[in-house]
């Protein structure tokens, strides 16, 4: 039968529960659960692929659920799963988030063919990382909606989600912006301030604040340590509503509004960076 190592990150979440019941019940594979708990986040990360390598002889396929997400039905897994054939080595489907109301990536699975260079991921981007395999990557629209993300969570969980994701959009102290990672994240806060203003979504709201902060200035980390590191500006701004508006910059989704976010400078500096990149791609295919 099928071996599956299912590794999830907890922190906190509200969802952990359900979480954990929801891998319970993945039927048709010998599945084992391992939870790293209250680490902080690069290191978290770096752990989760280091397990990942440790066990490539042990295993056939490995996932990271987060504690904040959850398989829709006992049959989940097994959908995903379908997607893999001899030639893929990576599956990547998207889940639904209950903070934008809408489908975002991703939840991915690794077969045991891949290795996990663990050390190349940044403090800021933790799940990017280098990874060695042969085969194909498949990405696709889930529409059975297998994986459920933050579908309940605590007003401190929805302000992180704002927080982690601005700080992608802003990247403080980086010169040279991953302006592709700017412009996605910046999508998925626009659909937060979407989704409240057509609900009144509170925890849409939670998010909002928290990335109202980081554009604002108030939160400048270049990294996002723990969690636990943000509650007393959670207090401060959102208990005791010290923070009583929402910046504007989120009601936009456009590319070209990213500058007034980044500021002009490094805006320009990384669309200029990626267009080298691209037309470097297109010479050397040429």
């Amino acid at each position: 039968m099928i071996k599956v190592l299912i590794i999830t990150l907890y922190s906190g979440e509200n969802e952990y529960n359900q979480c954990c019941q929801s891998v319970e019940e993945q039927q048709g594979f010998i599945i084992e659960h391992k939870i790293i708990k209250d680490l902080p986040k690069q290191e978290a990360h770096q752990k989760l692929y280091k397990n990942f390598n440790n066990n490539r002889s042990n295993f056939d396929y490995f996932a990271k659920l987060d504690a904040d997400m959850a398989f829709s039905n006992p049959n989940a897994l097994n959908n995903i799963l379908q997607n893999f054939n001899k030639d893929v080595d990576i599956v990547s489907a998207t889940v639904h988030d209950g903070i934008t109301n809408s489908d975002m990536q991703s939840f991915n699975v690794f077969s045991s063919r891949c290795y996990f260079k663990f050390d190349t991921n940044d403090p800021l981007f933790t799940d990017s990382l280098e990874i060695e395999y042969e085969g194909q990557q498949v990405s696709y629209v889930d529409v059975e909606r297998n994986v459920l993300h933050a579908f309940n969570p605590s007003p401190f969980q929805a302000f992180m989600f704002g927080v982690h994701r601005s700080l992608k959009v802003v990247q403080p102290g980086t010169k040279i912006p991953k302006i592709n990672s700017s412009y996605h994240q910046l999508r998925i806060l626009n659909q937060a301030y979407l989704n409240y203003k057509r609900t009144g979504s509170v925890h849409a709201k939670n998010a909002l604040l928290g990335a109202t902060l980081v554009f604002q200035g108030l939160i400048e980390t270049q990294a996002l340590y723990q969690k636990k590191d943000y509650i007393d500006v959670f207090e401060k701004y959102v208990i005791q509503e010290e923070l009583d508006y929402i910046d504007p910059r989120l009601s936009t989704r456009k590319f070209i509004s990213l500058h007034k976010i980044l500021g002009k400078k490094r805006f320009f500096k990384g669309t200029f960076h990626i267009l080298i990149k691209k037309l470097r791609i297109v010479n050397k295919h040429n």
